[in-house]
């Protein structure tokens, strides 16, 4: 969660997208938000399902939809 709100409260682009590889590898191919995950290890995490990490991460979705919809109109 913490790289999240990294995410949502940065206005520097380059950390903002660095934020969103970090949580692009970071769920273990699962399509889900884990909170804790292992640094070393992101298959290891405490929590299978975690609801609170998974509707932030919807929130900083929509808001970089908002926020950068000319970034992404020709995607």
């Amino acid at each position: 969660m913490s790289i999240i709100m990294h995410a949502l409260t940065s206005d520097d682009d380059g950390e903002i997208v660095d934020c969103l590889r970090q949580l692009k590898s970071s769920h273990a191919g699962t399509g889900l938000m884990h909170e804790p995950f292992w640094k070393d290890d992101v298959s290891t995490y405490t929590r299978s399902w975690f609801a609170w990490a998974n509707s932030l991460f919807g929130e900083l979705i929509l808001k970089l939809s908002r926020e950068w919809a000319d970034v992404f109109k020709n995607v």
